[in-house]
């Protein structure tokens, strides 16, 4: 699914965001899964061959088709992301077992909802109750969540738009945010929004209402907006859409979709190639 975002920023405008938002949904990841049902189970299976899976090999395929780059082990994916309860397993979590009983981590697979679970097993990929009276629950060792939390999916944002100089009465409103400019901050492993708003010098709050963050959780490859300071580098940008990368997209077909070429989308977005992948956000400059 496309996500574009309907906005003007520019100086002296302030934008308040509505309370649904779009987030990279874990359904989705249990829908790419779905597609290599029955493919052959092959111990040491290469990341990217699809003739074939082991278990950590299928995980780190299917995640990566949304931008997570996962570790090539089960016992590594057990130390990536948050641990979650598994009480609280939403679908596209990672659920982690002990098949051997001697203490270490060697079988992954994705929690597909309505307690079943999807992975790459000596039978091939299939399904499993992982919490099922026998083999898999008492297995199980832990759950970690390596996609963003799942929000409710609904229609785009409605963004309120109130042209003003400075900071305005209605900028004072309680979940606006007055920007000026805007910047690009692309999520790295162990980054944190504090950490993120530290260094750009802004607050976590400011943060969360630009980009309608209603947790704490942010994920690696993530494209968070910043308020710009007017600092030399910041794009100031009247009129954008924000379109989330499937895959096969290029930014030469983009570019041709949207009338914009490839060297602006590069110079708005602060690409420094023409590579790009699954689950990013690029924002396109209206014309």
């Amino acid at each position: 699914m496309k996500k574009v975002w309907p906005s003007a920023l520019a100086a002296g405008f302030v934008m308040t965001v509505g309370s649904e938002a779009y987030a990279q949904s874990g359904d989705k990841v249990v829908d790419e899964a779905k597609k290599y049902l029955g493919t052959p189970y092959r111990y040491g299976a290469a990341v990217g061959n699809t003739a074939s899976f082991d278990c950590s090999s299928f995980t780190s395929f299917i995640f990566g088709q949304y931008g997570v780059s996962l570790p090539r082990t089960s016992r590594a994916q057990a130390k990536v992301g948050r641990k979650v309860r598994s009480s609280d397993l939403q679908p596209g979590d990672l659920v982690f077992f002990d098949t051997d009983f001697d203490g270490r981590i060697n079988h992954v697979a994705i929690y597909a909802g309505s307690g079943k679970m999807i992975g790459a097993q000596s039978s091939g990929v299939g399904y499993a109750n992982p919490f099922s009276k026998g083999y898999w629950s008492s297995r199980y060792v832990t759950a970690r969540r390596v996609m963003a939390d799942s929000v409710k999916v609904g229609k785009a944002p409605k963004l309120k738009v109130i042209k003003g100089k400075g900071k305005s009465q209605a900028a004072n409103a309680a979940g606006d945010v007055t920007v000026r400019s805007v910047k690009f901050h692309t999520v790295k492993k162990g980054d944190t929004l504090w950490e993120i708003s530290q260094r750009y010098k802004t607050d976590v709050q400011t943060l969360k209402k630009l980009n309608d963050i209603r947790s704490h959780w942010i994920y690696p490859g993530q494209t968070i907006l910043l308020p710009g300071s007017g600092v030399k580098g910041d794009v100031t940008v009247r009129s954008y859409s924000l379109y989330t990368i499937q895959k096969g997209n290029t930014l030469w077909g983009i570019g041709k979709k949207y009338g914009v070429s490839v060297e602006k989308l590069m110079k708005v977005n602060k690409l420094n190639s023409s590579l790009i992948y699954p689950g990013q956000q690029l924002m396109i400059p209206r014309r």
